[in-house]
């Protein structure tokens, strides 16, 4: 689960949106402060989350020294209040969260810590009024609590906060494709300006005498000595992490909690402190349940609080069920499937009992849920993680949980535990549940699946049942108009045609031309990505839409030029750039602004380094020769050759260039070990792809040669599990789908063996055929989900395929388990399952496409894959 996710779902019950809008898109101000005139003499601006004031005529320098405030849901109105004071009469540029959702998106438990915690930013235009600006706020704002500012040095006794950083909007493409902020250095040279959760200093910057202290305050270590020797994180969040240590006095190993104070806000704006004592009080009482974790001690450091408790030495429900859950297998067998329900049925009986004991003691859990069961090696079944208890077993409502698993808000108490214990039964069999944040009436069709396909004993789906409750009450998504749609999935009676239709009216209906920042609404991608884009943005929802021959609405080809034309940065890749949106314009007849477009970006090729197919040279490389073979433009195929030619030494060397910061994943939820990309879009696949498309036509071996290599460089990141499926092993996950797993290296791998024999190749994809003929999948979605697979499966062996054609028909019918309606069409919900989405990725368009595919159209799901293999 990526915890990212949550935070764009607070605004809107349907789509993802930015955590500072409205439903309508909209800016959300429910701040007093928002509405306040604007000053004469000033211009202000509002984005998703920020309202910015700047005076009219005053210059505003490009980079400098911030100074930020944080605050709290209490004061956060009367710092900026305190704030905009100040600066007007002195005509100082600032900005600050212009709404509740902004202020608890940016201080979420799962913000990025790089920014978390900032209320304000004031935008000091040199050292005199950088002073001028601290110490005259300074004795404004002494006393007033907030989070600490991690990326930032801490100047007085306030919340006030200093780091040196870009103040205009710049960003710079870098060698690994990646577009992130910049700030110059002093010959001019664009360098990126990174927000880490650590204070730092550009190396051709002097520290302000003002900041000394601070900074100084700020490195110098504390002469307490730490009581406990850290072995490893576990996890991170804004609100501090959770390691595996030792205690210095004695060696014994322990799991210490960290909470910062006023961070990690939940939906009631109470912080991980708060939450961290609670937790505590809840463990002394809870002393001596067997299952529950034993606390050891609670100590500060440094102003954090710190909870050191017992370590139980186990695995994650979440993780053990993944390993072990049957239908992820092709071809699964009656006794594997009752071996399952015996040891799930099994752990539930556990969980109840282990609730059961709590309850006696008068606590409520609060947080139920896969992450928070732990199986030890001998089977028994323990609880961890209790900041979200409650000694209130009438009253208790929750504020924070994890997706699928909230009770309803009319639940309290101890039903809020019943109503998890019965989700947790659910999810054992059909662990989908997070789409019923959308729909909770979909349980009945996931509690008949899951009796389908697994021996439950009918007294099971009653507790299920029981649990949750005779009339569950509406979501705010079903009263907005999520729920059955019209034509439903009913085996081999669907009526596809009909569906697709009415995905694809679902999809226009969806566009909102009026807004600048997206056209259609997508994964949350697209507000970092930009919305034109063809992954997650326009570019391939009309892609999606005129390759499964619909008409374009009207106007959305204009939308898309208007937002390159907005773009404050040409990024050249095909799925996160302005290659893609080239060939969705020459797809949907404007040609002419295609080219124009591939122009453009020629001048930044030689920036790029990567070889990959999302945002590297083998996507652009592929487009450039596609331009080429359509235009008859030698040009365009001599710059494509030239691509291809840096990619095959890339191959060569068989190395990515490292990007400018890790992924975000390593702060949100479980500390991963990720072994560097592979597959399709990330790894080595998708430079082969391009370098098979080159000999092709060429005719020139090398071109093949270094194809074949490149899909052996994915396939040494490639291992069978133990249900004979083939996946690329990401170090923390065996991941099978197209983006960025084995369907993805098998979809290239299968194009290749057409023009040479391979037997490694060939064995491989044996294997990959089992891996898409899989019963199980979480997402729905082309590149992560069922659909993928579906057609990756048809690519590999033909339509025609006997064994292919029945297990085509029972990923369709298996869909249902995914199906929602929206005002009545056919809908998907995207990554995660939290929301539904509409682009060619992770939602409605890609699947449309895929079902296109799957059912005998020539549409092609993917750009510059060739037509399916026919069948031996």
């Amino acid at each position: 689960m990526d915890k990212r996710y949550e935070n764009y779902c607070m605004a809107d019950p349907v789509f993802f949106e930015a955590p500072g809008r409205s439903g309508s898109g909209a800016s959300d101000t429910d701040f007093q402060v928002s509405g306040r005139t604007v000053p004469d003499g000033w211009r202000q601006h509002r984005g998703d989350m920020w309202l910015e004031l700047h005076p009219i005529g005053e210059h505003m320098v490009d980079q400098g020294w911030k100074v930020h405030s944080s605050g709290t849901a209490d004061n956060a109105e009367r710092i900026i209040d305190a704030v905009w004071d100040f600066c007007v009469p002195r005509r100082y540029g600032f900005k600050f969260l212009a709404s509740r959702h902004a202020f608890l998106g940016q201080n979420g438990k799962y913000a990025p810590r790089g920014a978390s915690g900032k209320l304000v930013t004031i935008y000091p235009r040199d050292e005199r009024e950088l002073s001028d600006t601290l110490t005259g706020l300074a004795p404004m704002l002494e006393g007033e609590p907030g989070p600490y500012i991690l990326s930032d040095a801490r100047f007085g006794a306030g919340p006030l906060y200093v780091r040196y950083g870009g103040f205009r909007k710049r960003e710079i493409l870098l060698e690994s494709g990646e577009v992130v902020p910049a700030m110059s250095r002093p010959d001019g040279e664009l360098v990126p300006d990174i927000r880490k959760p650590v204070f730092e200093v550009p190396d051709w910057v002097t520290l302000p005498g003002i900041l000394k202290e601070s900074v100084e305050a700020r490195t110098v270590p504390s002469g307490d000595a730490f009581p406990y020797e850290i072995i490893k994180p576990l996890h991170f969040s804004n609100g501090g992490g959770i390691y595996l240590a030792k205690r210095m006095s004695d060696g014994l190993q322990v799991v210490l909690k960290e909470a910062r104070p006023y961070a990690a806000l939940d939906v009631e704006a109470v912080d991980a402190v708060t939450r961290l004592l609670r937790e505590r009080d809840t463990l002394t009482a809870l002393h001596g349940v067997q299952g529950v974790p034993r606390l050891y001690e609670y100590f500060t450091a440094w102003d954090h609080h710190f909870l050191a408790i017992e370590y139980f030495d186990g695995e994650r429900l979440s993780s053990k069920e993944a390993q072990t859950y049957p239908l992820l297998g092709a071809d699964v067998g009656e006794g594997q499937k009752a071996a399952y329900t015996h040891w799930a049925l099994e752990i539930c009986h556990q969980v109840e009992k282990l609730l059961g004991r709590i309850h006696e003691r008068g606590v409520v859990y609060g947080d139920l849920h896969p992450h928070n069961v732990l199986v030890l090696n001998d089977g028994r079944a323990v609880l961890v993680d209790f900041e979200t208890s409650s000694f209130d077993g009438e009253g208790f409502q929750q504020a924070m949980a994890a997706p699928g698993f909230a009770a309803p808000r009319e639940y309290r108490g101890v039903a809020v535990d019943r109503y998890a214990l019965a989700i947790l039964r659910l999810w054992l069999f059909m662990p989908l549940v997070p789409v019923l944040t959308l729909d909770r009436e979909k349980i009945h069709e996931l509690i008949g699946a899951m009796q389908e396909n697994f021996p439950v004993p009918s007294e099971y789906a009653a507790a299920i049942r029981a649990g949750v409750g005779p009339s569950l009450p509406p979501t705010k998504a079903v009263q907005a108009g999520v729920g059955r749609p019209t034509v439903q999935i009913e085996g081999d009676e669907t009526d596809w045609p009909r569906l697709m239709d009415s995905m694809a009216a679902a999809i226009i209906a969806s566009a909102t031309p009026a807004r600048e920042d997206r056209l259609f609404p997508s994964d949350v991608r697209q507000f970092s990505h930009a919305g034109e884009t063809f992954a997650f943005g326009a570019a391939g929802v009309l892609y999606a839409l005129t390759e499964s021959g619909y008409e374009v609405p009207d106007g959305a080809d204009d939308w898309l030029l208007s937002a390159v034309e907005r773009s404050t940065v040409n990024q050249p890749g095909f799925f996160d750039g302005l290659h893609g949106v080239a060939y969705t314009l020459q797809k949907i007849g404007r040609e002419k602004d295609a080219l124009r477009l591939i122009e453009q970006m020629d001048g930044t090729l030689d920036h790029v380094t990567n070889p990959n197919l999302f945002g590297g040279l083998s996507g652009i490389g592929l487009n450039l020769l596609h331009f080429a073979e359509i235009t008859g433009d030698s040009a365009l195929r001599e710059r494509g050759e030239q691509v291809a030619g840096r990619v095959a030494q890339s191959i060569a060397r068989g190395a990515f260039p490292r990007a400018a910061k890790a992924r975000a994943g390593s702060e949100l939820g479980l500390v991963r070990k990720s072994v560097g990309p592979a597959g399709l879009m990330h790894g080595w696949s998708g430079p082969a792809l391009l370098l098979l498309r080159l000999y092709e036509a060429t005719g020139d071996s090398a071109s093949l040669d270094a194809a074949v290599r490149a899909v052996h460089l994915d396939l040494d990141r490639c291992r069978i599990s133990d249900f004979g499926t083939l996946n690329v092993d990401e170090g923390w996950r065996l991941n099978p789908y197209i983006e960025s797993g084995a369907a993805g290296v098998a979809l290239v791998g299968t194009e290749i063996l057409r023009h040479r024999s391979d037997d490694r190749l060939s064995t491989a994809l044996e294997a990959a055929r089992s891996t898409c003929a899989g019963g199980f999948f979480v997402q729905p979605s082309l590149w992560n989900g069922r659909v993928g697979q579906m057609v990756a499966l048809q690519h590999m062996t033909g339509r025609d395929d006997p064994k292919t054609t029945r297990i085509t028909r029972l990923h369709l019918k298996r869909l249902s388990w995914h199906l929602l309606g929206l005002h009545g069409e056919a809908v998907f919900p995207g990554f995660q399952l939290m929301r539904i989405s509409m682009d060619y990725a992770t939602g409605n368009a890609g699947i449309l496409l895929g079902l296109k595919s799957a059912l005998g159209s020539t549409a092609s799901f993917l750009p510059f894959l060739r037509p399916g293999r026919e069948a031996d």
